[in-house]
């Protein structure tokens, strides 16, 4: 079966959003986002980049999300763990008559039509396991928001391996995150700038 998977695309974004409450819940921030880029090249080789991101709480959804789909790739693949809506908010909405507010993801494919926008399903025990096999440092349950922010780009990466190991070829899995480790390698070799 994992022969027959599909091959991982030329450009894969795997964009982590850090808010201070659930997506629904009134006055939700983000606070914090990382864009995890994965560029494959010739021959199976590939590129990755990081750019992360904090924000405070007056910056407006709409102008963190014009500012994340302005540093996306064209015709990039872009993976996002999808956004789960409560049940309570779901029934408040529709006995208020009125539509469900768009998600995140929902908003970023509106500003950018030529994005292919996967939301993954990916359970917390699946992403600790991912973590714990990499030696990737995630921010733990009950975590406050800063120590969620500063740990948005390792939830990007960790995002990309849950896709990765779970999509393709093992040949690909192999290559890709070989790769990575050798790129994170030298990334956490640079010295720290102040």
């Amino acid at each position: 079966m994992a022969d027959t998977l599909r091959r991982h695309p030329q450009i894969v974004c795997s964009l982590a959003i850090i808010r201070d409450r659930n997506e629904f819940a009134t006055r939700s921030a983000i606070r914090s986002t990382a864009i995890f880029t994965v560029t494959r090249g010739r021959q199976g080789a590939a590129r990755f980049a990081i750019e992360h991101r904090a924000f405070d709480k007056t910056a407006t959804r709409a102008d963190i999300l014009a500012v994340v789909a302005e540093r996306i790739p064209s015709d990039a693949t872009v993976i996002a763990r999808a956004s789960r809506t409560p049940q309570h908010y779901l029934r408040h909405a529709f006995a208020a008559g009125g539509p469900v507010p768009p998600a995140d993801l929902q908003l970023l494919q509106r500003e950018r039509g030529d994005l292919d926008l996967l939301p993954l399903e990916c359970a917390n025990r699946a992403m600790e396991e991912i973590a714990a096999a990499y030696r990737i440092e995630r921010a733990g349950p009950g975590s406050n928001i800063l120590s969620r922010s500063r740990r948005a780009p390792d939830e990007a990466q960790c995002l990309w391996l849950a896709f990765l190991w779970s999509s393709f070829a093992p040949h690909e899995r192999t290559s890709l995150s070989t790769a990575w480790e050798a790129w994170r390698a030298i990334e956490r070799a640079r010295p720290v700038g102040f």
